[in-house]
């Protein structure tokens, strides 16, 4: 079984490089959403977020509000390297046994799909990495109309991440998402292709 981590500008909405690798027949494992269903159902993390962030991160039902939480932890490096301290191992760990799932059932592709995959050190877990990237003011378009983060919030987010120069420098293969959804999926095609699988 091959192990694609992909990361970068991806995409739009839900169509995304990932889903169109699940096409051929990939298993995509979204690293985000696993994130954030690690932060809303490990008591162990709600507490010490809670005691970092503040009792009123959680809402009247007990749920994080991660968009508060967002805000906090993207106010400086201390408090995002704190949340991602928490998160990434448990992210890993998920990600580990569903590589394992996978192989279990013959799989020929398995896609990590993660915005911080250097960051969180999943790249050592791969066969190779994908960096999508896309202009400053392309990547702050699509996070925004996604997010509806604010052009204050994105620098400052986008500032805390390694840098697109240092991405490229470290991937196996680099996919320029500057142009329409179709020149993209026509670039994932070429590099499924390549691989060879």
């Amino acid at each position: 079984m091959y192990i694609l981590g992909v990361t970068g500008n991806i995409g739009s909405g839900k169509t995304t490089v990932s889903q169109r690798l699940a096409e051929f027949g990939a298993v995509v494992s979204h690293s985000d959403d696993l994130a954030k269903e690690i932060l809303q159902n490990t008591p162990e993390i709600i507490s010490q977020i809670c005691t970092r962030f503040g009792a009123d991160i959680l809402d009247e039902s007990g749920s994080v509000q991660t968009r508060l939480l967002a805000e906090r932890a993207f106010s400086s490096p201390g408090n995002q390297k704190f949340l991602n301290g928490l998160i990434h191992p448990e992210v890993r760990k998920a990600t580990l046994a569903r590589i394992q799932t996978a192989r279990e059932s013959a799989c020929r592709l398995f896609v990590i799909d993660a915005p911080l995959l250097f960051e969180a050190g999943v790249d050592a877990i791969t066969d190779s990495v994908l960096v999508v990237t896309a202009s400053h003011i392309f990547r702050q378009g699509r996070v925004e109309k996604r997010s509806q983060i604010r052009d204050n919030d994105f620098n400052r987010r986008d500032e805390l991440q390694l840098s697109i120069e240092e991405k490229i420098a470290r991937a196996d293969h680099v996919i320029t998402n500057n142009g329409s959804l179709d020149d993209l999926m026509e670039k994932v095609d070429a590099l499924y292709r390549q691989l060879m699988l």
